[in-house]
């Protein structure tokens, strides 16, 4: 029953150049679909678990439906301008069937790409587990004190 979270800072100068190249490519797809979530997957063998992204007063939320993941292990990767939520889920079987008659749930990878293009402040992140939703709060920056004087 153990859940692992790991959170990662920035991805480096040479991932970020790609990792632009892979949500320029997205974009262009789903910009015929206004209000779509802005997501990336690398291979057809990564399945993208139904996401929200939303704002507070405070943050930018992202939750994410992933049942069963009470033992798995899930990477957030923080970038400039969004983040990155990959993890697998495990797949159980009580009993060998001898026959399916409906697939619907996904097991094995999974990724996220969320692109905000907003500011988050990467030191306060959080992120928690909660009754099969996986929530990352990206905290807003605090507003300068300076500029409002």
């Amino acid at each position: 029953m153990q859940r692992v979270i790991y959170l990662r800072r920035p991805l480096s100068r040479r991932d970020q150049r790609g990792l632009q190249q892979q949500l320029e490519r997205a974009f262009q797809r789903q910009w015929a679909q206004p209000g779509a979530l802005l997501a990336v997957a690398r291979h057809k063998e990564i399945w993208q678990p139904p996401a929200d992204v939303y704002e507070t007063a405070h943050a930018f939320v992202v939750r994410i439906e992933l049942a069963g993941m009470r033992e798995a292990e899930i990477a957030i990767t923080l970038d400039v301008g969004g983040v990155r939520i990959e993890g697998r889920r495990p797949e159980h079987h009580d009993e060998r069937p001898l026959s399916y008659h409906q697939v619907g749930i996904n097991y094995g990878a999974f990724a996220v790409e969320v692109f905000l293009g907003r500011p988050f402040d990467h030191e306060r992140v959080s992120a928690r587990y909660d009754d099969g939703f996986l929530f990352v709060e990206l905290p807003k920056p605090a507003p300068d004190r300076r500029s409002t004087l």
